[in-house]
């Protein structure tokens, strides 16, 4: 893949419609992905800069039932708008909390990407994808279908599986999941500009857009008539 430009921060959280069921079944069908659990060649994790532990522990899940056989774990220093600040890279902060048993396994640590196309691109640098057919990856579930279709664009001719991580929300009772992420207003918000999120980097050439354009337009319409 070329070169691109960071990644140009959008307003994460912006205002919000009335969401109605279809413009909310629309938005669920546009923003996320999950597949069941298989076996892979690769288990890629994205960077986060939020629940270290239990990315970890499904970490070392995926180990413990050999579904994987390789793990790389992206993710330099966060510093986005509204990232916590940390004075190591989101990878590193991962590992730590990975048993000392699962870090003797096949695992390497990106440690200098900024944003989801970047832990790909400096990933991509240090596998051999000649021999990676599979992938599976973690990410946070709100942004998992620009995950997978950011994964595709680099890697078109590997079979790519989600397992997303639900966000806690401002409601304890509903995290950001394809379920729940439309019964609290940062939910809604956060996959409103989601959707931004997708054509902004989807015209920049992330990934081609077609695949999701039906969708994209029937958010558009629904959000004209309110």
């Amino acid at each position: 893949m070329e070169q691109k430009q960071p990644q140009t921060d959008l307003l994460p959280y912006p205002s919000c419609p009335t969401m109605d069921q279809g413009l909310v079944n629309v938005l669920t069908d546009l923003c996320f992905q999950e597949e069941e659990l298989t076996s892979s060649d690769l288990l890629f994790v994205f960077g986060s800069n939020v629940k270290h532990k239990e990315i970890a522990a499904l970490i070392a899940k995926l180990i413990d039932r050999n579904l994987v056989d390789q793990v790389i774990i992206t993710g330099g220093i966060a510093n986005f708008g509204n990232s916590y600040h940390q004075n190591r890279p989101e990878s590193e902060a991962i590992y730590g909390h990975l048993p000392e048993k699962h870090k003797q396994r096949n695992i390497i640590l990106e440690t200098s990407s900024k944003d989801m196309f970047e832990n790909i691109q400096e990933a991509e640098k240090l596998i051999d994808i000649e021999n990676i057919k599979t992938i599976t990856f973690i990410c946070h579930a709100y942004a998992s279908k620009r995950a997978a279709l950011s994964l595709k664009s680099f890697f078109p001719n590997t079979k790519i599986y989600c397992i997303p991580l639900p966000l806690p929300s401002d409601h304890k009772d509903y995290p950001v999941n394809s379920g729940n992420w439309s019964k609290t207003k940062y939910g809604q918000s956060l996959i409103l500009g989601e959707y931004l999120r997708l054509i902004t980097y989807g015209n920049r050439g992330d990934f081609p857009l077609a695949t999701i354009q039906a969708h994209l337009d029937q958010v558009e319409r629904l959000l004209l008539n309110k």
